[in-house]
């Protein structure tokens, strides 16, 4: 930034004239009127700009009397500071205040009005006003936010310059600092790129890059091979890299599985699960499987339900084994056959402790709509919550005898281990999917998985039922799953044709305003494969909409993060799991409040769950009216407007327009090209994801019938 000043001493041109004021130019560089500062740095002169002072590092100079500190303390710079708190701390502390801040920020809890979040939010403030002054400057230049270098500075404290300067690599253990700004850093600091620190930190950040593309672990060769691409380095040999993953593996900071390589808590975590799976049924003691014939027709009877085979071979397992898996696409009836075996748990064990759950609350809620029972999150039924990392906590035991949990497809490998972890000695699991749709965000592939590792048993539901009631999409997503292009297209089955990007966004936004005035903006859901890059990518068509759905007005208060801006009334859409709030969950902005240069909004995502977001939170929120295919997993819509152009080629895959169309009810209105529908549905050769589970619950199924022999 560049900065106007009046200097507080003499200072003189060339010519010998006073200069009554400069230019400064750095990073960060205090605004606040009215107070001194100490510069460090040197003059420059440049043809276009003319003499400037480059600022290196500065100070304030508080003037050490009640008026001096309470200007600094209400400056702006430190954030929950306004002039009445300003007043109570000086009465408290006095000329000591500085110290107190420096030392033990801690005893302004004794100041009558501030609370321990008021105090971080004051000390935060005051890190970087102060102690992190040199770490933001140095930083800044390379992308990284004031805010994470302030939480840089409080993980490293008076030894954050020293490591920055001499273990830059060590930045990529912080979350959102990834290797690329961390070997930026190390270059300009003169790092060989050949340092064994430099080649150790590539070779782990390729697994890190593995997992957010969904995978746990990387065959041995592959990794070295992807390692040596991102390093770009012509003198790193295979060879090279081999010897340091070597000392990886024998330093514990990588683990290996049969010739994959994974990081050490990805491989404990899917060794863990699969562990749990055969415990399970190891531990489980099996109820009586007598012939249930005359049962389930008397559940038929209570609930008015004329069950398939296949549907009563689903109940009659699930309510007798340890762990069953029930998969069928839509209109199968898994909502039926869910009912079904929850009436006759009931009515077998009318005591039983049952536990109905979902990976998102969206799909929790209609699973409680269609079943009847109380179902909830899986995070909030193991009280799960997630730090700044996104990492959760250790979940708590859950008191059940049985667990339904639907939409399993969604449920990564973390959450899977958490979840049966908290499962008691002697409980039953039923989980519930579809196993053609998309696999989960996060890493792992639990649900296909399970089906194919031959030790759990899986009742297939493949009679579709909704066709009988006219519903084409039930009959197009069958024959999408099979791989056949002829389509039945109808008022509840629509396709437009528009190739041109531009052309596309207009038929977008016409339809959805339609849609949205027929049956209501939560009813329907706008997808489209990318975030960003074209006309139709969810940034742009979020902008557009929202305008639109909810425009500006003079009783709506806003606030600007980026570019984004968020307006009161707006649909926004959570993006990081932090403590009670999911990635995915979908909620409306009721409120936004201004202090100063702060704002902060108030979301409601339903369900009591009602957050404040302040300025630095932002960047876990964005607007939900258009939102990618796979942020829609779990979700029902009354009407699906779905974009497919070839400039999506690199994204079309079966799965992907299967989990789209089969987000929809009544409507799906597809917009762009035939042939990209067509690429989609003719692609089956998308990458299997990085790993073992299948094998590991296989190979413990083993072990476990040689120790019985």
């Amino acid at each position: 930034m560049i900065a106007l000043y009046k200097p507080c001493e003499i200072i003189q041109d060339s010519l010998g004239n006073l200069i009554s004021e400069f230019k400064a130019v750095g990073y960060c560089l205090p605004t606040a009127e009215n107070l001194r500062f100490n510069m460090k740095g040197h003059w420059s002169r440049s043809a276009k700009h003319g003499i400037q002072f480059e600022v290196d590092t500065y100070d304030e100079v508080i003037v050490p009397t009640k008026a001096g500190i309470i200007a600094y303390l209400t400056s702006g710079q430190i954030k929950g500071i306004g002039p009445k708190t300003a007043e109570k701390i000086y009465s408290m502390f006095g000329t000591n205040t500085l110290q107190i801040l420096d030392s033990n920020p801690e005893r302004l809890l004794e100041v009558p009005g501030i609370s321990s979040a008021k105090l971080k939010k004051i000390s935060d403030s005051y890190l970087a006003s102060r102690g992190a002054r040199d770490v933001v400057a140095f930083l800044a230049p390379h992308g990284i936010t004031p805010n994470r270098a302030v939480k840089l500075y409080r993980q490293y404290g008076e030894d954050t310059m020293d490591m920055v300067r001499n273990h830059p690599y060590q930045l990529c253990e912080m979350a959102g600092i990834g290797f690329r700004t961390a070997d930026k850093i190390a270059m300009s600091m003169g790092f060989d790129k050949l340092s064994p620190e430099r080649v150790d930190e590539g070779l782990l950040f390729t697994l890190t890059e593995a997992e957010t593309r969904g995978n746990l672990c990387m065959e041995k060769h592959d990794f070295i091979r992807q390692s040596l691409k991102f390093l770009e380095t012509a003198e790193l040999t295979e060879q090279m890299a081999a010897v340091r993953a070597a000392r990886l593996l024998h330093d514990g900071k990588i683990a290996t599985y049969h010739g994959w390589v994974y990081k050490p808590r990805a491989e404990e975590t899917e060794k863990r699960l699969a562990e749990r799976i055969i415990g399970l049924q190891k531990n489980y003691r099996y109820r009586d499987a007598e012939i249930l014939e005359n049962e389930i027709v008397q559940i038929e009877a209570k609930l008015r339900l004329n069950l398939n085979e296949e549907q009563r071979a689903a109940v009659a397992t699930a309510v007798t084994k340890p762990l069953t898996i029930i998969t069928g696409g839509p209109g199968t009836g898994k909502t039926l056959t869910e009912r079904a075996l929850l009436a006759l748990y009931r009515a077998r064990h009318p005591t039983g402790r049952v536990v109905c759950c979902a990976p998102t609350g969206r799909a929790a809620r209609r699973m409680e709509e269609s079943t009847g029972m109380a179902a909830t999150t899986i995070h909030r039924a193991l009280g799960l919550i997630a730090g700044e990392d996104g990492n959760y906590c250790e979940p708590e035991a859950l008191e059940a005898d049985l667990v339904l949990v639907d939409e399993v497809s969604m449920m990564d490998l973390y959450l899977a281990e958490h979840l049966l972890r908290a499962v008691p000695r002697g409980c039953q699991v039923v989980f519930i999917g579809d196993a053609d749709q998309l696999p989960s965000v996060g890493p792992g592939a639990v649900l296909s998985e399970l089906i194919g590792c031959g030790e759990i048993p899986v009742i297939r539901l493949q009679k579709i039922y909704r066709q009988s009631r006219g519903s084409r999409i039930a009959t197009n997503a069958s024959l999408i799953r099979n791989g056949n292009l002829s389509l039945e297209y109808g008022s509840d089955f629509r396709f437009v044709e528009s190739s041109d990007l531009a052309n596309s966004a207009d038929q977008i936004e016409r339809i959805y305003l339609e849609e949205a005035e027929r049956c209501g903006v939560d009813n329907v859901a706008l997808l489209t494969p990318f975030r960003q890059k074209t006309e139709t990518g969810v940034t742009a068509l979020n902008e557009r909409l929202r305008d639109k759905i909810n425009p500006p007005s003079s009783d709506k208060t806003e606030a600007v993060f980026g570019k984004r801006r968020f307006r009161k009334g707006d649909k926004v859409m959570q993006i990081k799991n932090y403590e009670e709030i999911s990635n995915g969950d979908i909620g409306y902005v009721v409120q936004i409040r201004k202090d100063g240069s702060d704002a902060f909004l108030t979301v409601d995502f339903g369900d009591g769950r009602v957050v404040e977001y302040e300025n630095n939170d932002l960047d876990m929120l964005t607007h939900a009216y258009a939102t990618t295919i796979h942020k829609s997993q779990g979700a029902e819509y009354q009407s699906v407007i779905i974009n497919l152009q070839c400039a999506h080629a690199v994204m079309l895959v079966r799965p992907l327009i299967y989990t789209a169309i089969t987000r929809a009810k009544e409507r799906v209105i597809l917009v762009g090209e035939r042939r990209a529908l067509c690429i989609a549905i003719n692609r089956t050769d998308t990458e299997r994801r990085g790993t073992n589970l299948a094998d590991r619950i296989h190979a413990l199924a083993e072990q476990q019938k040689e120790g019985t022999r």
